[in-house]
């Protein structure tokens, strides 16, 4: 099992300009409804754990084919101030799940998720090492219990790709509230929120990704796949809210619907390529909520993005996405 250095870079874009701050912040925000922490700096200890899926469906036989990564859980630290964020992550020694079934997983690389006032960008480019297979679907009920969780430790998936978010109402909703504690959402606002992204996947395996014994009961046609990369561009839409139940407290929840065209390249065994350009659907979800108590805050945030495109018309569909979920107790110290 490798063990490895994370570390993630976050930054918060603020404009500098001669105007005094309290004199920008009039212009930016509502203070009815956002409290900026802009000149404080915000201390932090946290666990997170990020994950990697890929899917394979069989629309026209009901078994789908799901690998997913089995990644150890992060510890670690990081402070905010002004526009400068930062996080430095160490994997935990036996954090994974259920090694012995599931086996375990490596990656290296880059997650980051870039929290401004008027947008986010997420920039990812990470390489897991390691998946385990599980199948799902009425037609999964009729397959042995040793079939339906297999290790891939020979799967590799790299992943590049940039996501951005504009937030039209930013003078009354803040993400930053929820994602890292740099402002105070005073009353319950969402916004509209738009943006688009670019993407490229890519899945290889020593083996074929559909194994020989699940051929008989679906896949006949992709017999030998054992390579797939895809490059995707695509624009989003959807809606972010921010529920203040009382003082203190808040609930942040967004969903993002995507759509944009997909290159999909196919490799099979004896050298055989199969190229195609299709229409691609997606979306992205992010979760956060938490408390701030007199002392110190502590929550939890969830993003995860998955992104399918169908390789033969209502048939065989693939999917991949990652997922990233975080437990933060953090401190705010005022200079």
């Amino acid at each position: 099992m490798k063990k490895g250095l994370l570390m993630v870079f976050l930054f918060a874009f603020g404009t500098i300009g001669a105007q005094p701050l309290s004199e920008k912040l009039k212009k930016k925000i509502d203070t009815n409804y956002v409290h900026s922490y802009h000149t404080d700096l915000i201390v932090r200890v946290y666990t997170a754990d990020k994950g990697n899926h890929f899917l394979i469906g069989d629309n026209g036989n009901d078994l789908n084919i799901k690998y997913r990564s089995n990644d150890l859980f992060k510890l670690g630290v990081g402070v905010n101030y002004k526009w400068f964020g930062l996080k430095i992550g160490f994997e935990l020694p036996f954090a994974n799940s259920n090694v012995e079934k599931y086996g375990s997983s490596s990656s290296f690389g880059l997650q980051s998720y870039l929290v401004a006032r008027r947008f986010v960008v997420d920039i990812v480019a990470r390489k897991t090492n390691g998946y385990y297979l599980s199948l799902h679907g009425k037609a999964a009920e009729d397959i042995s219990d040793e079939e339906v969780y297999q290790v891939r430790s020979d799967i590799k998936i790299t992943n590049f790709g940039v996501n951005f978010i504009y937030v039209l109402n930013s003078e009354r909703f803040s993400y930053k509230a929820a994602f890292n504690q740099t402002d105070l959402q005073l009353r319950s606002a969402g916004s509209l929120i738009w943006g688009g992204g670019l993407a490229s996947s890519d899945v290889d395996g020593d083996e074929t990704l559909i194994p020989d014994e699940l051929l008989s009961e679906a896949y006949e046609e992709w017999q030998g796949l054992d390579k797939f990369r895809s490059y995707s561009g695509y624009g989003s839409l959807g809606y972010a809210y921010s529920l203040v139940p009382f003082s203190n407290a808040i609930i942040t929840a967004s969903l993002a619907t995507q759509m944009g065209i997909r290159l999909n390249q196919l490799h099979f065994e004896r050298q055989r390529h199969n190229y195609q350009t299709k229409l691609g659907f997606g979306g992205e979800i992010r979760i956060a909520g938490g408390y701030h108590f007199p002392g110190f805050y502590l929550g939890g945030s969830f993003v995860q993005s998955h992104f399918n495109s169908d390789v033969r018309f209502s048939s065989l569909q693939i999917a991949n996405g990652t997922s990233f979920l975080e437990f933060t107790v953090s401190k705010r110290i005022k200079l």
